[in-house]
């Protein structure tokens, strides 16, 4: 009896195991970008892109929109847009684009977009230069692309902040 209470006494002072380790760490979603990203942006390479951000504090909507030199803008903004989620693999989307074909539009292109930080209030992003796909917006390049960095910069006269 002596011998058991001595084991039994001796397990119960031994350390603990160690914790599990915690999962790896998510992709934190970059400074700034928490906020609402919700109003008028404006590529800084070329101005007459213009965006318009929703903003619901999970998913960020782009609708795009190009303006023309020669007032040739047509009414409202096209069908493209850019949808943007803050998730626990970064702050990621992509680009949709109606692809049109000789008879129209016959699917809806979709180019990967990572937002890489809210500069200013800004967003950056980065993706692929290029994409090339086929008749049915199936990715036809098995490489990667080059990636490209874009800046949108908040307009100020719609209550940017």
């Amino acid at each position: 009896m002596r011998i058991v209470c001595l084991v039994l006494l001796g397990c119960l002072g031994c350390a603990a195991s160690p914790p599990p380790a915690p999962p790896p760490s998510a992709l934190p979603i970059p400074a700034g970008c928490e906020r609402d990203l919700a109003g008028p942006y404006r590529l800084s390479a070329d101005p007459s892109w213009t965006y318009r951000a929703s903003d619901d504090g999970g998913t960020v909507v782009l609708a795009v929109e190009r303006h023309w030199a020669d007032g040739g803008t047509p009414a409202g903004t096209s069908s493209a847009q850019v949808v943007l989620r803050r998730t626990t693999a970064g702050f990621v989307g992509e680009t949709r684009a109606p692809r049109t074909g000789p008879s129209g539009p016959s699917c809806e292109a979709s180019l990967p977009v990572e937002v890489a930080g809210c500069p200013d209030g800004g967003l950056l992003l980065r993706t692929v230069d290029r994409l090339r796909v086929d008749q049915r917006c199936a990715p036809v390049d098995a490489a990667p692309s080059e990636r490209r960095v874009h800046l949108l910069v908040r307009e100020r006269g719609d209550g940017g902040t």
